[in-house]
């Protein structure tokens, strides 16, 4: 049997807690070095336990963006309104700050402690609404924000606005957290090139359903659906309107829609806008697992079901496997989806193809800590640390490098990820360039195409941004202290800190910053367009 490969988001995730710098000092002895992997594998466990109890990935969530500059998930008029007005709340929803727990008695301690774990366990999933009320529309149940006191979203119990309103420094991200602290909109497109028709489809719901989820306004061709702010719709409560749900799964089975969040429609919508990806075009989806973007893709560069070819990767066999299903599940005709190439590589050494030929596109969706998910994962947060991102960051400098290897000239590569985080972002887009573009190679980042879903509104990228550390071996696990980041301005000034091995690409330190149009990429910010966030980059292989 073949061993089992590692996966380096669910390592990163098991070991948020820990210092970056956290290894096992190696002895001679090897029983006691044994005994020592053991130890530190169950204080690791441990750490990570009291880090999703305790409710400690929130506040470091919130501390971490609260001092990132203006453009990484708030803008200078978020800046300028900020205010303590927004904390208004009234002293029903009002926290004070956790009191520090040294000097407190035990007894002291173990309330703290509980009130922490309680928070941390709060199940908020279906149940975080911007109202209280409900109201019946052809007899079904929908939350309505009408009967909420100042319609304010901060009067819910979300575990991420109750560390916001213990950080009042940061009030600049009361908008960023009012749209992170309901639930994701349930979103979908329709297939109009689909084996059956959509308009069917499309019909009944501008008849029955319109008061629920329509088209979204910057979408001129009118394919992209999304439950409106009024109805709070959801995945997890679309069973609330059965006639609904039975007609949306009944579409996603019959290829007639796709189920699929809007961020993570626009690689294939902007590279198919810039003509990287039409019909007949070879396609690298390098990250393809579950394959949303690689169904995408495939509707439109083998419309004809002759010519195009998608090759799906996934480094891990399992998710290929479920990215096989997704495939056949899909509704599309066997035409297209015999189009489709599955492979099995580590997306950073993924080889060229044997013809020579290399890709004219290739989506870089790369694995991330998944930040800008958190709407509809509730996993994420109580988790979050600042070193999964510092951790990825070498693996998706890698994947993007080798994109930029595979691709033809005049091809382009949409490099992205689910993630807020700068240094996966923008510091791994400018460490790829700036080590590639030297010679006869060059590379370009281009503009976000300005007549794709026009309204929509989207962010530059970003050429300052901070890096920080956490480390919990500093904490003390029976207070309410969950310590505190630090951060540094350098690789250098890491090391200074006794942060070991740290990456000096993490950093916007490479001389040629400026002339890599940066501000190019696109940041999808939650609160703008009320959907997750996103990161992309579209880059185009000059010579």
């Amino acid at each position: 049997m073949s061993k089992r490969k590692r996966n380096p988001l669910s390592d990163a995730r098991k070991g948020a807690s820990t210092a970056l710098s956290a290894s096992v000092t190696p002895d001679i002895n090897g029983d006691y070095r044994n005994i020592e992997k053991t130890s530190h594998r169950k204080k690791s466990k441990s750490d990570d336990l009291w880090h999703r109890k305790s409710g400690a990935g929130y506040n470091l969530f919130i501390s971490y963006y609260g001092r990132q500059p203006s453009g990484v998930v708030a803008h200078d008029a978020d800046f300028r309104g900020s205010s303590d007005a927004c904390f208004s709340l009234g002293s029903s929803t009002r926290k004070s700050e956790a009191p520090h727990a040294r000097g407190l008695s035990r007894a002291s301690k173990k309330r703290q402690k509980k009130r922490a774990k309680s928070c941390a366990n709060n199940d908020y999933s279906g149940v975080i609404s911007l109202g209280k009320a409900c109201e019946r529309v052809n007899g079904y149940k929908l939350r309505d924000s009408s009967e909420l006191p100042e319609n304010n979203p901060l009067y819910t119990s979300h575990p991420l606005v109750n560390a916001f309103i213990s950080n009042a420094r940061y009030s600049h991200l009361y908008s960023f957290v009012c749209t992170l602290s309901t639930p994701l909109p349930l979103t979908f497109r329709l297939r109009r090139n689909g084996p059956l028709s959509s308009k069917d489809l499309e019909a009944t719901i501008s008849e029955k359903y319109s008061q629920y989820i329509s088209p979204v306004s910057y979408d001129p061709t009118k394919a992209i659906f999304q439950s409106s702010p009024s109805s709070c719709l959801t995945k997890s409560n679309l069973g609330d309107i059965p006639n609904l749900k039975e007609l949306i799964v009944a579409g996603s089975q019959d290829g007639t829609l796709a189920r699929q969040e809007i961020g993570s429609m626009l690689p294939i919508l902007a590279l198919h806008s810039v003509h990287a990806l039409i019909q007949g075009s070879k396609v690298l989806d390098l990250c393809a697992s579950p394959g949303s973007k690689a169904l995408q893709a495939l509707e439109i560069v083998a419309q004809d079901g002759k010519k195009g070819r998608v090759i799906a990767n996934d480094v891990h066999s399992e998710r290929l496997e479920s990215l096989r299903e997704a495939v056949a599940r899909s509704g599309l005709l066997e035409d297209l989806t015999s189009r489709v190439t599955f492979t099995n590589f580590d997306a950073s050494v993924f080889p060229p193809p044997k013809s020579g030929r290399m890709f004219d596109a290739i989506i870089c969706d790369v694995p991330c800590s998944g930040d800008g998910t958190i709407r509809k994962d509730r996993h994420v947060l109580p988790m979050w640390s600042p070193r999964i991102g510092n951790e990825l960051h070498g693996l998706q400098l890698k994947i993007l490098t080798r994109a930029l290897e595979l691709v033809r000239t005049g091809g382009v590569i949409c490099y992205s990820t689910c993630s807020l985080n700068p240094v996966e972002n923008e510091a791994v887009v400018a460490a790829a360039l700036g080590a590639l573009t030297r010679g006869s190679t060059k590379f370009e980042v281009l503009e976000w195409p300005k007549t794709l879903l026009p309204g929509l509104v989207t962010r530059g990228g970003i050429t300052d941004w901070k890096v920080a550390f956490y480390d919990s071996n500093k904490v003390d696990h029976d207070s309410d202290d969950f310590g505190s980041l630090t951060f540094c301005s350098s690789a250098e000034d890491a090391e200074k800190a006794g942060i070991k091995e740290v990456a000096a690409t993490l950093w916007p330190s490479i001389p040629q910053i400026k002339q890599l149009h940066l501000h190019r990429c696109i940041r999808l910010l939650p609160q703008d367009n009320n959907t997750g966030g996103f990161f992309l980059a579209l880059i185009k292989r000059i010579q």
